[in-house]
Formats: structure tokens, sequence, C-alpha cells
């Protein structure tokens, strides 16, 4: 079954805020953040697999592979979440920013490339 663009669109933004609300629910009932996580994780990181970069520049898939990189970052900030170690936060602030360039940068590349193409 193949989904289309809009409903991968939603649940990777519902899974971004799941992953949101657990970091803030941490601080009040650590045990249902850590579930919240794992589900907002796995969302995330099955939309991320499931779409790999359509363009064939260089430099789309590198940005693609360190989105890989940071949802890989994320399962262990999850992992260091449940056997409670703080680490958790600043690999979850890793690859929140890797993702937030990749999110940026990977657009502009794409377009780039479809422009080049055109010509």
């Amino acid at each position: 079954m193949k989904l289309s663009p809009e409903v991968k669109n939603i649940f990777f933004q519902i899974s971004a805020i799941l992953i949101l609300i657990a970091a803030v629910v941490f601080n009040f009932e650590p045990a249902i953040a850590k579930y919240i996580m794992v589900a907002g994780v796995a969302g995330f990181g099955a939309t991320i697999f499931t779409t790999p970069y359509p363009g064939k520049s260089l430099r789309g898939k590198r940005l693609f592979n360190i989105q890989v990189l940071a949802v890989i970052l994320m399962a262990v900030a999850t992992y260091l979440m449940f056997v409670d170690m703080n680490g958790w936060v600043v690999l979850l602030l890793i690859s929140a920013l890797l993702t937030l360039y990749c999110s940026v940068m990977l657009p502009r590349i794409y377009k780039e490339e479809q422009e080049e193409d055109k010509s």
C-alpha cells in the first residue's frame, strides 16, 4: 500500500509533535513521556525511511543520509530516556538541529536540481 505525500506529511508532523510533547511531559510524568517518545520516533523514522530523496544530486543524498543519522540519534535518545540517563536531552537536541537543517536545505537542493534539469 502506497501512501500519498499528503498523508505522509501529516504523519510526519504528528510524529514530530509527539516527540516535542514527550520532551515537555518528561518533566512532569516520565513514565508516560517515554512511550509517547517511542511512538513519535517510530512514526518519524518510518516516514523518513519510506521517503527517500527523489533527486540525483550527491548533496541531496548526503542531506538525506544526515536525516537518517538524526533518526538514529533520536532512537538512541529514546533508549537513554528509558534507562534514565540525562544524555537523551543532548542527543535529542543534536538530532533536532540536524533535522531542522536538512528540512530547510533538502527542498532547496531539489528545486535547484529540477531547474538545472529543465535548462
